[in-house]
């Protein structure tokens, strides 16, 4: 397992492995398996929240929200139709493999409408240059290649191009729920394996450190 795919801490109470993902590529399931036969442990942390979970087990498209979280929510699902991978597929995944074999699971991420609320914030030039520069990227050949999880490099590039380019939004959507998962996952005991979007993986684990 490469060291950019997990992270470890280790207190007198519990250990937590957090695991990065890409939402859209079958290397995730494939690397969930792994964990899942390689490692022992109590309890599956999720970068989840129970509205998108339940969207997730009712397969639902979650159509509602502003004009710019439905244009994210496009942009992902056009990338998750190239990989054959929807966004959220390798967490149902995990959820689902965790209940099958007994253990416990505990959703970690920000409630999806204290998100989205949180969006009336950013400036209406933000969102519309954010989805400018999404728009443009779909027309685009090349570029990081989606099907596989991305290298620490490359994650540490693109979060600090959005977060020079779209502070308020990178707050919203990146910075307040990496705190909101450092916290949640602080409550837990016991031995604890948690599968993150890759992009959050470092700022978590140093939040636990």
């Amino acid at each position: 397992m490469e060291q950019t795919k997990i992270d470890e801490m280790e207190t007198d109470e519990k250990t937590v492995d957090i695991y990065g993902t890409s939402h859209v590529s079958h290397e995730s399931i494939q690397m969930i398996d792994r964990v899942f036969e390689e490692q022992e442990f109590d309890t599956v942390a999720l970068e989840l929240d129970p509205l998108r979970l339940n969207a997730l087990l009712n397969d639902e498209s979650g159509e509602g929200g502003s004009l710019f979280m439905r244009f994210l929510r496009y942009f992902q699902r056009h990338i998750g139709r190239k990989t054959g991978v929807m966004p959220g597929d390798e967490m149902l995944y995990a959820y689902q493999k965790a209940l099958r074999e007994g253990k416990d699971v505990v959703l970690i991420d920000q409630d999806i409408r204290v998100t989205m609320s949180r969006f009336r914030d950013v400036s209406r030039k933000e969102k519309v240059k954010a989805a400018a520069g999404m728009a443009f990227g779909m027309l685009l050949p090349g570029g990081m290649d989606v099907s596989r999880i991305p290298e620490e490099e490359e994650i540490q590039d693109m979060i600090g191009q959005m977060q020079n380019r779209f502070p308020k939004i990178f707050r919203v959507i990146y910075t307040e729920r990496n705190e909101h998962m450092v916290n949640a996952l602080k409550q837990l005991d016991g031995d604890i394996v948690a599968f993150l979007g890759a992009a959050h993986r470092r700022p978590v684990q140093e939040g636990l450190e």
